[in-house]
């Protein structure tokens, strides 16, 4: 769960955590709609009807995405990028807010049509969708169980990967940085996945109003409720952040660089290539 919360923190790199170059990179956008519609076409059996309106969606979007967002994610990473060694908690914080709005405008784009799909749907389609997240809360809780990890010690391989992904090995002095300041962190993966559960249900319950006058309202409330988060973690893992990023020698700072370009020349690439 908390890798889940890291992930919100470099929304930026939505788009660009696959690629590791640009041809790479344009070859997995041109299948994003593929992508988003395969995933939600996970959660029940759904109408040939049903799936063409989905797909439909989502194609749409891929052409939006690449008009109205893509070179806003292109110029977020450009600042990521160019982070240096006097990088602060408020460099950090900026970008991540500027992402979240980001990830918000991906979320709002798709609402209103998620709203009348949502009343297309059968009761058997959300006795699936209530297995289905049913079912994956389970899986969570299994991985839970299972990893030896403290909340320190997952918190630490979140960071190693994503700064791997970043093309950067962390020193043993950087690694210590993590463990230093999230030595107080409060492990509450359990009561998350707990949460998550309550929310599933909830979202259950409301499906089960579709034809209501007020069900849009109520669904997009609930939906909106999803992301709301813990200040005293974004504050944490935000510092954490900006303390690795300034402590970056110049061989890990080249290839931060380096890599970050990659993923700047991988939108650029699909931006011209819908122009």
């Amino acid at each position: 769960m908390i890798g889940q919360t890291y992930k919100k923190i470099i929304v930026v790199l939505v788009f660009s955590t696959l690629p590791a170059c640009s041809v790479v990179g344009g070859l997995w956008y041109e299948r994003i709609d593929q992508i988003i519609a395969n995933q939600f076409l996970e959660y029940a059996s759904f109408t040939s009807e049903q799936e063409e309106y989905v797909r439909q969606a989502t194609l749409k979007f891929k052409y939006w995405n690449i008009k109205n967002e893509l070179p806003k994610y292109k110029e977020l990473i450009s600042q990521f990028r160019f982070l240096d060694n006097t990088t602060t908690f408020d460099d950090i914080d900026d970008i991540y807010q500027q992402g979240m709005l980001l990830g918000n405008n991906t979320r709002d784009y798709f609402l209103p049509q998620i709203v009348e799909f949502c009343k297309t749907i059968t009761n058997k389609q959300v006795d699936e969708m209530a297995t289905y997240f049913d079912e994956l809360m389970k899986e969570r809780k299994l991985e839970l169980e299972n990893d030896e990890d403290d909340i320190q010690g997952s918190l630490t391989k979140s960071f190693k990967r994503f700064f791997r992904l970043m093309g950067v090995k962390l020193n043993n002095e950087q690694i210590n940085t993590i463990r230093i300041l999230s030595s107080g962190i409060e492990d509450k993966r359990e009561q998350l996945i707990s949460e998550r559960i309550e929310w599933n249900q909830q979202f259950i319950a409301i499906l089960n109003l579709r034809q209501n006058k007020n069900f849009e309202e109520i669904f997009i409330n609930h939906i909106n409720s999803l992301d709301s988060e813990n200040p005293s973690t974004r504050i944490l893992i935000n510092q954490i952040t900006a303390e690795i990023i300034a402590s970056l020698d110049e061989k890990q700072r080249g290839r931060f660089q380096k890599r970050l370009g990659r993923f700047e020349a991988s939108i650029n690439q699909i931006i011209q290539e819908q122009n």
